[in-house]
């Protein structure tokens, strides 16, 4: 028999994450003396059957129908994993799969390819809750691994899970430069403890992120300045703002809150990706109004990198970005426009005008004297 693996992934997602049930469906047919091969493209006339995984959704999503083809991962599932029969689940997955990836794909970002490489790559849980006691049979025991990537839907959603890892990565992986963590999907959190205590294990880079659901509360903040997170990680935790809000409550003061909390927590140089629907917001007033609140926003995770916050004040108001803004970037990008300001904040004095007085008057917190 062939086996053709399909990672329909690799060709429209911008992190190319080995597909962990791939990889172990290779370990297992190979083990019994079968043909596969990692296919560059969707060709299952081409072999005698053909397994196509999926994990994160687009609308390029293939769904043809043929004998000889089957379908899997969470964009076909859902978020509830279908694990495969046991005899393929505690595989140690066929890192080798991957190494005739088509060359175009390989070239946008070699170097992901070759951490990946250097990797463990498991699934802690089966039931998404629990952790599975066979899962160590997944390890290859790779000497030169620099840490391990789980491939669970949400790590933090299995009971237990930060702290065991917590206790046990240091006998999972012995390479000096490892005892890192990467996570195919975010790590979900919405409180402190959580968000802290999965802050305290170090990151694979790129390989990791961390989405905190809601606003960050500021008592969080002397935990989080304790961490003394790096420039690289304080990227990879994204907040969702607008959970916990209806459209309603956003429009009469939860746009306000969403605002301080941005910049008190600039002003401790905690600066973080934010994430919200667009769509959510019914008014495109408002649409544009949360547009430049993220692009102020974001400005410091594009120039926040030490040197830079020695000479920029992370705690600068709206009003002082945007003056600054409307010289530098006012022809690259519409919104920091001169025009596309004063509207919005014409439009902010008129429907909130303690949003409007915090544009030009709101620094955060008391400035911390290290800074």
């Amino acid at each position: 028999m062939t086996y053709g693996l399909y990672d329909a992934d690799l060709q429209y997602y911008p992190i190319p994450f080995y597909n962990l049930e791939l990889m172990k469906l290779s370990s297992y047919y190979k083990r019994k003396r079968e043909i596969v091969g990692l296919s560059p493209d969707f060709s299952p006339n081409r072999y005698n059957h053909f397994i196509v995984r999926q994990d994160f959704y687009n609308p390029n999503i293939i769904s043809l129908k043929g004998n000889n083809i089957e379908y899997g991962g969470r964009a076909f599932d859902g978020n509830k994993y279908k694990p495969l029969p046991m005899e393929i689940e505690v595989m140690p997955p066929d890192i080798s799969l991957y190494s005739k990836v088509p060359i175009p794909i390989k070239k946008k970002m070699p170097s992901f390819f070759s951490t990946m490489k250097r990797a463990e790559h498991i699934r802690l849980s089966l039931d998404g809750k629990n952790i599975w006691k066979d899962f160590e049979k997944q390890f290859r025991h790779d000497i030169n691994a620099h840490g391990i990537i789980f491939h669970d839907y949400n790590l933090n959603e299995v009971n237990g899970a930060a702290d065991f890892i917590i206790d046990n990565l240091p006998n999972w992986i012995a390479h000096k430069e490892g005892r890192r963590i990467g996570a195919k999907f975010p790590i979900q959190v919405n409180n402190k403890e959580d968000l802290c205590k999965w802050l305290s294990i170090s990151p694979m880079g790129t390989f990791y992120s961390l989405q905190h659901n809601g606003l960050i509360d500021e008592s969080y903040i002397p935990n989080l300045v304790e961490l003394n997170l790096s420039y690289s990680i304080k990227k990879q935790v994204s907040v969702s703002i607008f959970d916990n809000f209806t459209y309603e409550q956003l429009i009469n003061g939860g746009i306000r809150r969403i605002f301080r909390n941005i910049i008190n927590l600039r002003s401790y140089g905690l600066f973080f990706p934010l994430i919200y629907n667009e769509t959510f917001l019914i008014d495109d007033n408002w649409r544009m109004v949360m547009k430049l609140i993220n692009r102020y926003n974001e400005h410091l995770l594009i120039k926040g990198k030490k040197e830079y916050l020695k000479r920029v004040e992370p705690y600068e108001t709206l009003f002082s970005y945007c003056k600054a803004a409307i010289k530098q970037y006012h022809i690259k990008e519409p919104l920091l426009s001169k025009e596309s300001i004063q509207s919005i904040f014409q439009f902010v004095r008129e429907t909130d005008y303690d949003l409007f007085k915090d544009f030009y008057e709101y620094r955060g917190g008391e400035v911390r004297n290290d800074r």
